[in-house]
């Protein structure tokens, strides 16, 4: 074999094992990332179950026809505006905890 394949070869097995190693790192993120969420997805899937149920539903609707129309329609345009901005607060907290958590990770 020639020296420049010999390099080749050697060059692939050192790539190889770089991306095995990042594959590795990467997959180690995403369970982190997943036991992090884990919580949050449970309490999103019992606020779904919740919030489809017959009985929850009947009850929204009762409710829209009691209180009327227009203040019923006020009413879900409010939550709906408090909801995204709490989503976006929520989402700038997060954002500064990890860029706290990466300026003390990266202080001596």
């Amino acid at each position: 074999m020639s020296h420049r394949v010999r390099e080749l070869v050697e060059r692939q097995a050192r790539l190889q094992r770089r991306c095995a190693a990042e594959r590795a790192e990467i997959a180690g993120e995403i369970a982190s990332v997943e036991q992090r969420f884990a919580g949050v997805d449970r309490v999103a899937g019992l606020a779904g179950r919740i919030l489809l149920h017959p009985v929850v539903i009947t009850g929204a609707v009762a409710a829209l026809l009691t209180i009327g129309r227009a203040r019923g329609t006020r009413l879900v345009g409010r939550l709906f505006l408090l909801t995204a901005a709490a989503r976006r607060l929520l989402a700038a907290v997060r954002v500064f905890q990890v860029l706290r958590a990466r300026s003390q990770g990266a202080r001596p």
